[in-house]
């Protein structure tokens, strides 16, 4: 999705107006470690990609699977929150940003372990 000025005001009200949902109308599941890590907004703010990230990777991604399933009640509270034409469809997703910096960070630490040979 292409950002633009408007977009990003936009999916940052929408990223509020989520946290409140998630705060005070999702009771039944534990949404306590997880983060909304962004939204991407379309060019005509029908759509909105709510990237999901958290400490455990598994738990993470179920929580996102249960999202995904009762997103029709979450929109339907987000269009209570935000003062859009239309509320966007949603449509979250796993960000795996946090686990690839991790891992970049272990080969990064394994090849700094490595054994220098005389040559260098």
């Amino acid at each position: 999705m292409r950002k633009t000025r408007r977009t990003s005001r936009v999916g940052e009200s929408v990223r509020d107006a989520l946290v409140d949902v998630f705060r005070h109308e999702i009771k039944d599941l534990d949404l306590g470690l997880l983060s909304i890590t962004g939204v991407e907004v379309s060019p005509d703010m029908h759509f909105a990609r709510v990237f999901i990230s958290g400490l455990d990777e598994k738990q993470t991604k179920d929580t996102v699977r249960e999202l995904q399933q009762r997103k029709g009640f979450i929109r339907s509270q987000l269009g209570k929150r935000v003062r859009l034409r239309s509320t966007p469809e949603l449509d979250f997703k796993f960000d795996e940003t946090a686990m690839r910096a991790g891992r970049i960070e272990d080969v990064l630490a394994e090849i700094n372990k490595e054994p220098k040979s005389d040559d260098e």
